[in-house]
């Protein structure tokens, strides 16, 4: 068989990499951490494409991704309340409901 050997695996040892701080070195480690093995190395392979320079750059630029997203600050959630409109229209349609219900049973019968 004529085959070619394309695919790539990339490596970063993101527990000791001189680049990396403390504190984004804890935060990588937690986000990809389906990513990274015991001894603290990321791993990320491509061979999806034929061509083993293409998967090189298919492997880098997920990497990049990968990095940036995991050092991205995440928004702190503000607590909000619904407004009062909306919890009228939530009772209204309670009592709607309840009303079809009510209406579904069965008549007792007079009691004279």
């Amino acid at each position: 068989m004529n085959r070619s050997a394309t695919r790539v695996e990339l490596r970063f040892d993101v527990a000791h990499s001189p680049s990396l701080t403390e504190r984004q070195r804890e935060q990588i480690m937690a986000r990809l951490k389906s990513h990274i093995d015991s001894d603290g190395v990321l791993h990320l392979a491509a061979e999806s494409s034929r061509s083993q320079w293409r998967n090189r750059v298919e492997v880098v630029e997920r990497f990049r991704r990968l990095l940036q997203a995991s050092l991205r600050s995440r928004k702190r959630r503000r607590p909000t309340r619904p407004p009062s409109s909306a919890k009228l229209a939530r009772l209204e349609s309670k009592r709607r409901r309840s009303q079809i219900k009510r209406l579904r049973r069965a008549v007792p019968p007079d009691r004279d």
